[in-house]
């Protein structure tokens, strides 16, 4: 029985659609979601921070905030129609790893992530998490297009 359900969030519209329905399918359940800051995919990256410590832990410290923005607006704009009152967590590195490294920490039954619905052959060539998940994950993972 799925008790703890963890959701990647990027406040995306296929975020919103994955956390929409794990609110719909389990809000009586614990419903986590997880933003990653990933240095390596985020657009404010190459802009964001350059060699000195210091900027790096602005840019983080800024990439933190907007990560409590998209709580917010998940909190208000998706999990509140539902009743669900959700659990937040933040983590830095690569998505994936990520996401799956939370799952195990916060205790997690089941991983709802959004997936673009791409033809086999063009996941595999651009790479996603979604599949990376499907592929690496122990836990069930459903994903929503």
């Amino acid at each position: 029985m799925v008790e703890h359900v963890l959701v990647p969030f990027d406040g995306s519209p296929l975020s919103e659609s994955a956390l929409e329905f794990a609110c719909a399918e389990f809000g009586s359940r614990t419903i986590t979601v997880l933003y990653v800051v990933d240095s390596h995919t985020d657009d404010t990256a190459a802009i964001g921070w350059g060699d000195h410590p210091s900027e790096w832990d602005d840019w983080l410290e800024d990439r933190r905030e907007h990560a409590e923005e998209l709580f917010s607006r998940a909190q208000a704009g998706i999990a509140d129609e539902y009743g669900v009152s959700l659990q937040t967590g933040v983590a830095v590195g690569r998505v994936a790893e990520m996401v799956l490294r939370a799952a195990a920490e916060y205790g997690a039954d089941l991983i709802v992530v959004g997936t673009h619905g791409r033809p086999h052959l063009e996941e595999f060539v651009l790479g996603s998490v979604a599949e990376s998940l499907v592929r690496q994950s122990e836990l069930p993972v459903v994903t929503i297009r």
